[in-house]
């Protein structure tokens, strides 16, 4: 691909793979959602900011679609879900979260996901290397598993990225409390069905996020 080969060039320090590559199958798999023309329409409609990125945990109009109700059923399991986005023009890994449902994404721009696996996550903290990128090019949907630590995308072009979320309903939802200092994995539980961790120069860290990423913070450069 014209753009991964891109990347990898101006990324020497990230590994860098496709969604199609067999180094995917650990951290997801690839899924096929119905009506994928009117979930691209929906998805073209969502707004991209200027800068940094904006997250919708729930709009109806995506809702509705046919690919959603068919994911609740084939994916979900009859779990109800909610679908949104998470658009924008960010390019660092800042942090790391995980659910302990799935998550699928889709967009028709293209974009990377910063991806690490559960187990390089030793005693609440990752090093920032571990983080591997995967190219998701447009309008391809798939299925990031449970405890998978992901977070927000990053561009692949300066005109930013879409991405639908889709999670079972309630996640991302305030809770009443929340205790970083905590003992074990209560310490970073931020939201409903979120556990996070961030780097310490994010702004994750300034709203008090627990710091759990060491190492330099990983910036996917065009």
């Amino acid at each position: 691909m014209e753009i991964l080969e891109r990347l990898r060039a101006a990324n020497p320090d990230l590994r860098l793979y496709s969604v199609f590559d067999p180094e995917f199958a650990p951290y997801g798999r690839m899924i096929k959602l119905p009506a994928e023309d009117a979930l691209a329409d929906a998805m073209d409609k969502t707004p991209i900011p200027e800068s940094g990125n904006c997250y919708v945990a729930s709009l109806p109009e995506l809702e509705a679609l046919e690919a959603v109700r068919a994911a609740e059923r084939t994916v979900y399991g009859g779990m109800e879900l909610q679908a949104g986005y998470c658009n924008g023009r960010g390019f660092t890994l800042n942090a790391e979260e995980y659910h302990k449902c799935s998550e699928v994404n889709f967009s028709t721009t293209g974009l990377v996901l910063l991806l690490a696996l559960p187990g390089d996550l030793r005693d609440r903290r990752l090093d920032a290397a571990d983080a591997v990128g995967f190219y998701l090019p447009p309008r391809v949907a798939v299925e990031i598993h449970p405890l998978v630590l992901h977070f927000a995308p990053c561009r692949v072009q300066e005109s930013g990225f879409n991405c639908l979320v889709l999670l079972t309903k309630g996640t991302n939802a305030p809770l009443p409390a929340v205790n970083t200092g905590a003992e074990g994995e209560e310490a970073l539980l931020w939201m409903r069905n979120k556990w996070l961790i961030c780097h310490p120069d994010s702004p994750q860290a300034a709203k008090g996020a627990f710091v759990g990423i060491r190492g330099e913070n990983r910036v996917l450069k065009l």
